[in-house]
């Protein structure tokens, strides 16, 4: 996963190791965001597909041994703008509705968030750095309303 690619367009390339596939902003605008999600070619026959949903946001769905992964590369905005901030977090729940409930979900990404190391139910863990920022706020809402871990402080 690679956030802030400033890559254009969208699309999908094939390299010799990964099936590449990114999102960015159209080709008329100064590339300033834009996300990819690289599949290694090892288990490229497990993608079902990709979705394109804007410039901070992919999808790819892999078929498991048992169930389907999404996985949702993402890049959320920098701090102290809120009211973008409030129309992603928006957008991207929207998005988190219409996956299927039954697939497993990773988020991962840049979100552009500091979320402490204080244990707050089983959404932060305590290995994560001291700081707590508003993007970090959101991101705790965020994750508990939709019932997510922040993994990373788990670790």
């Amino acid at each position: 996963m690679i956030t802030e690619s400033k890559k254009k367009l969208q699309g999908t390339k094939e390299t010799e190791h990964y099936t590449v596939n990114y999102s960015g902003v159209d080709g008329h605008t100064r590339g300033q965001s834009g996300v990819i999600i690289r599949i290694h070619k090892s288990i490229s026959n497990k993608i079902v597909h990709y979705k394109f949903w804007n410039n901070s946001v992919i999808e790819a769905r892999l078929k498991t041994k048992r169930e389907h992964l999404i996985i949702l590369g993402v890049y959320a905005l920098t701090e102290g703008r809120d009211e973008l901030n409030e129309e992603f977090y928006e957008a991207l729940d929207k998005m988190l509705d219409k996956v299927n409930k039954n697939d497993y979900i990773m988020l991962i990404g840049d979100m552009n968030a500091r979320v402490g190391n204080n244990r707050f139910a089983d959404i932060v863990g305590t290995n994560g750095e001291a700081t707590l920022n508003g993007n970090g706020r959101t991101w705790i809402d965020f994750c508990t309303f939709n019932n997510l871990k922040i993994m990373n402080t788990f670790f």
